[in-house]
């Protein structure tokens, strides 16, 4: 039986969310990732929100598009790759400035970085070339099946 709760906080004004299909996002990339417990807390903020949360935490004020916490007690972090409860911080101002740089949704790059925050909760990484096209590839099939069609890898191109 699965027991996902997630708690969603909407901290900026430049764009307009629907909560209910970010659920949508998180449940989907759980669900498909087999995970069945989990407690997931989405921040959405704007650029000066993120910049001071990387400064906070990273000692870094450069603005970045999204961040995410492991909030498992450390005793049992990483035991169970079925259970999460982490916090994602997304930069809605940031999504909104992408996308008119692309040509594209912003809520569509928006879901993006909520699915690239999970999947970092989830084991996914991105620090070289191999494990990054793995991971944008996963962010892109959930992107499709959520609608929004590819975000990150559009043609031949990518971000």
């Amino acid at each position: 039986m699965s027991k996902i709760n997630i708690e969603i906080s909407n901290n900026q004004k430049v764009l307009t969310i629907d909560p209910r299909q970010l659920h949508q996002t998180v449940r989907l990339v759980l669900r498909r990732l087999d995970c069945n417990k989990a407690l997931v807390s989405l921040a959405v903020v704007d650029n000066d929100t993120m910049g001071r949360l990387r400064e906070k935490y990273l000692g870094n004020p450069e603005l970045t598009d999204v961040l995410s916490f492991d909030l498992r007690d450390r005793t049992c972090a990483g035991d169970d790759k079925n259970t999460l409860d982490c916090e994602v911080v997304v930069n809605a101002e940031r999504a909104r400035q992408v996308a008119r740089a692309h040509n594209a949704d912003p809520l569509a790059e928006l879901n993006l970085y909520v699915v690239h925050g999970l999947l970092h909760q989830l084991g996914y990484d991105d620090r070289n070339l191999r494990q990054a096209r793995i991971m944008h590839e996963k962010e892109d099939q959930f992107l499709q099946e959520l609608g929004f069609g590819k975000v990150y890898y559009q043609g031949d191109k990518k971000r």
